[in-house]
């Protein structure tokens, strides 16, 4: 689907009877277990956020709405993982399912918590760590600690390059910022680990 033709579904979308619900049901699917990874989240959030700034829908309403679909979405997968186990909520034999869950395993078991909230960045295979998180046991008060901030930073971070820029400029940048999110998110999050790590002790 090309630029085009998502704006034009976007719109389509707003001004049916859903009207801005439909932003927090596309948002929950792209975020949901095996969906997710066939839903072009990052590129959704972009056009949302052009859409926004032609006056077709308040920013801020787009991050409220967009926010509450990525929570929902991920915690579905947190609690199918954590109720029935990763063989179970993240089953399919399709490649992508298979090696969206390697990653978001092995992400897990190298940064543990801090996983849940890098995972929201890396849009290759975001939708698993939910479920990957439950999976492994990372308590519901963790889980959330981590992905409501990384939800609402993902959802203004990609929803703002949509706003501030626009054709060239926008597909060029969107890159560039994939990466930088995933800096700036990784940075923030030691940052606050150091802080609660000397307020503990």
């Amino acid at each position: 689907m090309r630029d085009g033709q998502l704006i034009e579904f976007l719109q389509h979308l707003l001004s049916s009877h859903w009207g801005m619900g439909s932003i927090s049901v596309l948002m929950m699917l792209e975020s949901m277990p095996i969906v997710g990874l066939f839903v072009p989240g990052v590129f959704l959030m972009v056009a949302l956020g052009s859409l926004a700034h032609a006056g077709q829908l308040p920013f801020g309403e787009l991050v409220v709405f967009a926010t509450a679909g990525a929570l929902a979405g991920d915690s579905l997968g947190y609690w199918l993982g954590f109720l029935r186990g990763a063989e179970t909520a993240w089953g399919g034999s399709h490649k992508r399912i298979r090696r969206g869950r390697k990653k978001a395993e092995a992400l897990l078991a190298k940064r543990g918590r801090l996983a849940v909230f890098i995972g929201r960045f890396v849009w290759f295979f975001h939708p698993a760590v939910p479920v990957i998180a439950g999976a492994t046991g990372i308590r519901p008060g963790w889980f959330y600690v981590a992905d409501i901030p990384a939800a609402a930073i993902w959802v203004a971070l990609y929803g703002g390059i949509g706003y501030l820029a626009t054709g060239v400029l926008r597909e060029r940048a969107l890159e560039t910022l994939s990466v930088l999110g995933v800096i700036v998110a990784v940075v923030l999050i030691l940052l606050f680990y150091r802080w609660f790590r000397k307020r503990r002790t």
